[in-house]
């Protein structure tokens, strides 16, 4: 899993239709995954399909500005429409914005400039700590490098084969 320290920035507009919402999915999936930021792919499609998915059934909704930004600890992704009266009235029903609420570490909503905005953030999960797990005790020294009780003699070539055992002793 690499991270990249730098702040990272996309921006895409697209004319808001149901097709749109799985090819806007794809799009910041793939973002996300060359930022090296794969953990948040599931949460960030989710979060962007409940965001995009009750406007796109409008036929009028217009434009849709999508933006995400990687600040090296958190990820935000904003969803804006250009006119905040479709947006509030096709916009994003309660339930949508319970399950950005559980899915996410924070989010929010606003009005600025005509347009509505909802966006939400999700922190970077490398600060916390794998808990540790406990390795079994290294062999002792003797139980590694134990000796076999009776070795074969070393043959010499073109020697008659001898099978009687070579005795080793045993450390004490």
């Amino acid at each position: 899993m690499k991270h990249h320290a730098a702040p990272r920035y996309y921006h895409l507009d697209v004319d808001l239709v149901p097709e749109r919402v799985g090819q806007v999915r794809r799009i910041l999936a793939a973002h996300l995954r060359y930022w090296g930021l794969e953990q948040h792919v599931p949460d960030v499609s989710r979060g962007i399909g409940l965001l995009l998915e009750p406007a796109a059934r409008n036929t009028s909704a217009g434009r849709t500005a999508i933006e995400t930004w990687w600040t090296g600890h958190h990820l935000i992704t904003a969803v804006s429409h250009d006119d905040p009266a479709v947006a509030a009235a096709h916009g994003v029903e309660s339930h949508s914005l319970a399950e950005i609420a559980a899915l996410s570490d924070g989010w929010g909503s606003c009005t600025a400039a005509d347009q509505h905005i909802v966006w939400f953030s999700l922190r970077s999960r490398r600060q916390l700590r794998e808990p540790l797990v406990p390795k079994g005790p290294a062999p002792s020294t003797i139980e590694a490098l134990s000796l076999p009780r009776s070795a074969p003699r070393p043959v010499a070539v073109g020697a008659p084969e001898r099978t009687a055992p070579l005795e080793v002793a045993s450390p004490a």
